[in-house]
């Protein structure tokens, strides 16, 4: 059964034209390490975006829950805002475009 998989796959291989071509494997250096990576997993880019977002949204909250009549607390809307902003900046951290 392994000789007939081996020959239709021959077969295959002398229709399509790829027999006679090894595959090549290229050889260089491994890339270099980038300033993204360095970004990403310090923590200190990651905690100033995160502050920076939650005051942010934590202002246009409050100016939100001031214009919409049928929010009763105002400030627990922006403190609800800058709390969630705050914690999704700090677990997703500082997109690659921002520079700290």
């Amino acid at each position: 059964m392994s000789e007939d998989i081996e020959r239709l796959l021959a077969e295959i291989d002398s229709a399509t034209g790829s027999a006679s071509t090894p595959a090549k494997k290229e050889t260089g250096s491994p890339p270099a390490p980038s300033k993204d990576a360095n970004l990403a997993s310090s923590s200190g880019g990651r905690v100033g975006f995160a502050v920076v977002a939650a005051v942010v949204f934590g202002v246009i909250g409050l100016v939100v829950g001031l214009f919409v009549p049928f929010l009763l607390g105002t400030f627990s809307t922006g403190v609800g805002a800058a709390f969630g902003a705050f914690l999704t900046a700090l677990v997703a951290g500082p997109p690659r475009w921002f520079s700290s």
